[in-house]
């Protein structure tokens, strides 16, 4: 790769916009990236350090899925979470004669992956995951790869970070609609039984508890219910 490609693909990764698209689509698109401009990169996966542990969110075929698995499962692990917990690049140069690692290289090569590069992802100083990229042949990766690679991890890594900041907001922003929506329908309901039941406030949720207790519903179902028969009977025939 000369590098005019490899200026375009760092201006590729930095330039996806996380807002228009899901996490899903970000992911793709960064590892598909990563891959093609990195001459060996013929497979590719990205680890994420979800809650219940490391888990490949993204991959680049069923072949790049096992490979990886292969590392949550055994008892030596493997680069990819090696890359993660160092935050370096692990670069495996033979499958088929390398110490480490002995089930993750033996699975590889049993997949016909000859050589990996795993990248960490990493925003101020905190490790989010790592990518693994792949090649059929030995020695499929230079150092001038291994740099180009620090480099896609770099922008990649603040890609996923901004993907992640701007998904988590958008689901604040939903759950905050949703509590104003469902506050707005529980006033509805105390007002309705206030001016039916000329009691206080207090009284007015005390009551739509009560019910709510009664038809093992929700306080909002039968906030709902309340406002939905309210409005009803209040239209014209």
């Amino acid at each position: 790769m000369t590098s005019g490609q490899a200026d375009e693909a760092l201006i590729a990764l930095a330039g996806i916009l996380v807002t228009e698209q899901n996490m899903e689509e970000t992911l793709r698109q960064v590892l598909e990236l990563a891959c093609t401009a990195l001459p060996g990169g013929d497979e590719g996966g990205i680890t994420l350090l979800e809650a219940d542990g490391p888990a490949t969110v993204m991959a680049t075929s069923d072949l790049a899925l096992r490979v990886d698995n292969t590392q949550y499962d055994s008892a030596s692990g493997g680069p990819c979470l090696e890359a993660y917990r160092r935050r370096q690049i692990i670069r495996i140069d033979s499958t088929a004669s390398d110490p480490r690692w002995p089930e993750y290289v033996a699975m590889a090569a049993a997949h016909g992956i000859g050589s990996t590069l795993s990248v960490p992802l990493v925003v101020g100083g905190d490790g989010i995951g790592a990518m693994n990229i792949y090649c059929r042949r030995e020695h499929g990766f230079t150092d001038t790869d291994q740099r180009l690679a620090a480099s896609l991890g770099s922008c990649a890594s603040v890609t996923l970070s901004n993907a992640r900041t701007c998904i988590r907001a958008a689901r604040l922003a939903e759950q905050l609609r949703e509590a104003l929506a469902t506050r707005g329908v529980l006033n509805q309901a105390a007002g309705i039984l206030i001016a039916q039941r000329h009691c206080t406030a207090d009284k007015a949720f005390h009551l739509l508890a009560a019910a709510a207790q009664r038809n093992r519903l929700t306080v909002d179902e039968v906030a709902a219910d309340l406002v939905e028969r309210t409005s009803a009977d209040g239209q014209p025939d």
